[in-house]
């Protein structure tokens, strides 16, 4: 009976250890697939925050950007029909225009911080795919 636990121990182990290399293999390739998953996702989603004048420094681009800067009040044109959405921002270095296709914001208004992320375009036109306005931090009684 002796001889017999010896004699199958070894393959035993054998197959334990061929168990325990193929968990770490995929284990390891589950590791790396998440990685680079995340690390595509991430990549791909980013965008860069700038101010106008940094903007314009860089120049026409096709990546994601965010801008920030004031809606100069005298340019906002929206035409309902279409949906779509032009106005300026500014900061102390100049002026941006800003083309967007979508709902206007409630709040947009003269002196609105607005931020909008898109893409600068060789036309000198940003083509914004979102349009965030920040709120005033404190109630203001009108």
């Amino acid at each position: 009976m002796t001889d017999l636990r010896l004699a199958s121990q070894p393959r035993s182990q054998g197959k334990k250890a061929g168990r325990r290399m193929k968990f770490i293999i995929g284990g390891a390739i589950i590791v790396l697939v998440t990685g680079w998953l995340i690390y595509s996702n991430i990549e791909s989603s980013s965008a860069y925050y700038l101010t106008v004048e940094e903007l314009m420094t860089t120049g026409p681009s096709d990546r994601m950007v965010r801008v920030t800067g004031l809606v100069v009040g005298q340019t906002i044109d929206w035409d309902p029909q279409q949906m779509i959405l032009r106005f300026d921002i500014a900061d102390d270095s100049g002026s941006l225009p800003v083309l967007y296709k979508g709902v206007r914001p409630d709040m947009l208004g003269d002196g609105v911080q607005a931020v909008v992320e898109g893409k600068y375009t060789a036309s000198g036109i940003f083509e914004a795919t979102s349009v965030l306005l920040k709120c005033p931090s404190k109630y203001t009684e009108e």
